[in-house]
């Protein structure tokens, strides 16, 4: 269903979330500390899509020799990840391996941004077991992913994706931690990152929504948002709903 929007039409999708500079700021920079301190031969952009973010990370000083990896499954996105002169590799997260990006002795960061949700909440600890089997102890994982302070927070936006026949999933950030811990992964740092308002035009678009459903929708979700009015805006015959975002350092930890 996503397909639709794919290819050159991402960057400008969501009011152009994930194509600002100004709001990718703060991920370049937990991205940039790693970078200076640990020096990793391979950087690997985990479901990189049209390859915005090591765009970003080219305009900056990079150390000598360091290597850019664009992973993804979308061929669309992809094509124009590799028109910005990113390597780019069609495989999924789910069962790639280390040595298919480059060779397996170079010291690897994993980078990720808004991909953990897709694989819901039963298969949110495989796949991270996955990446740890890909990663070295001591090598890093920073990842910019959607999870919510409050139970009841995170329960709203479930129960609006479920509305929606998505199999998208939420965690609070104590849930993401202790899913991370684990699965082999130490959580240096959590820090804030900007909203992305998920607007019924945007949402009607993305998951093929009639102007019923997504009127339908409004009427739902309004009592059960009325004590988090900092995450829901209502509009006549639509909504928006803020999805919140942490950046998150991790560190690959000894296997058990």
């Amino acid at each position: 269903m996503e397909q639709a929007i794919h290819g050159q039409s991402w960057d400008t999708f969501h009011q152009g979330y994930f194509s600002s500079a100004a709001v990718v700021g703060c991920f370049i920079d937990a991205i940039g500390a790693i970078l200076a301190d640990d020096d990793p031969g391979v950087v690997v952009d985990l479901g990189g899509g049209t390859g915005f973010l090591l765009a970003r990370l080219q305009d900056k000083e990079m150390p000598a020799g360091t290597t850019l990896v664009n992973l993804d499954c979308s061929p669309a996105q992809l094509d124009v990840a590799a028109e910005r002169g990113i390597v780019c590799r069609c495989c999924s997260i789910a069962d790639f391996r280390r040595s298919d990006l480059a060779p397996d002795y170079q010291r690897f960061l994993f980078v990720m941004r808004s991909v953990l949700h897709y694989f819901g909440r039963e298969g949110l600890p495989p796949l991270l077991r996955h990446l740890r089997g890909q990663a070295r102890e001591g090598e890093f994982f920073v990842h910019q992913t959607a999870c919510f302070e409050h139970r009841q927070e995170a329960d709203c936006l479930n129960d609006l994706y479920r509305e929606m026949a998505t199999a998208k999933w939420y965690p609070t950030l104590d849930e993401l931690r202790h899913t991370l811990q684990e699965t082999g992964w130490e959580t240096i740092a959590a820090l804030p990152a900007p909203p992305l308002p998920l607007t019924g035009a945007d949402l009607a678009q993305r998951y093929g929504l009639d102007p019923e459903t997504v009127s339908r929708l409004r009427r739902e979700i309004a009592p059960r948002f009325a004590d988090l009015p900092h995450l829901l805006r209502l509009e006549p015959e639509t909504f928006c709903v803020d999805l919140h975002y942490r950046i998150l350092v991790c560190r690959a930890v000894a296997s058990r």
